[in-house]
């Protein structure tokens, strides 16, 4: 036992040299309490003018990715003969009233079907007419 309890105390003497912590018996911070970025970036900004760092997890972003997901599900759905191109009567079979009524905008080449990279310029492009307004 005094064996045991010698080695113990020459670990923890030799770990505090080398600059560790001996382990802790006390439980370990939840996950969500410990912080890879600090709150505050800038130590030098009065508390008074502090904004805490804006989280890019969620917001306009995140919900423009998950409507695309939606809609590329909903377009493959709608995709009958599986060839990753979409007709308009495939889209007015689906349910696809939007594709359907502005067909003939997305389908630049006239070719009489759409695929899903031609739906997402359209959009991409309504997007940044509506910005310009």
């Amino acid at each position: 036992m005094k064996l045991l309890q010698v080695a113990m105390l020459a670990a923890t003497v030799a770990m505090s040299h080398a600059g560790a912590q001996a382990p802790s018996t006390e439980p370990a911070a939840p996950a969500a309490a410990v912080r890879s970025t600090p709150a505050y970036p800038d130590p030098y900004v009065p508390p008074a003018m502090r904004k805490p760092m804006r989280d890019y997890s969620s917001g306009p972003t995140l919900l423009r990715y998950q409507a695309m997901q939606k809609l590329k599900k909903r377009f493959d759905e709608a995709d009958q003969d599986g060839n990753g191109m979409l007709t308009r009567d495939e889209a007015r079979k689906a349910g696809l009233g939007f594709v359907e009524k502005n067909f003939d905008h997305i389908d630049t080449g006239q070719k009489g079907s759409i695929s899903f990279d031609d739906l997402k310029s359209y959009l991409i492009q309504r997007r940044e007419e509506a910005r310009s307004r």
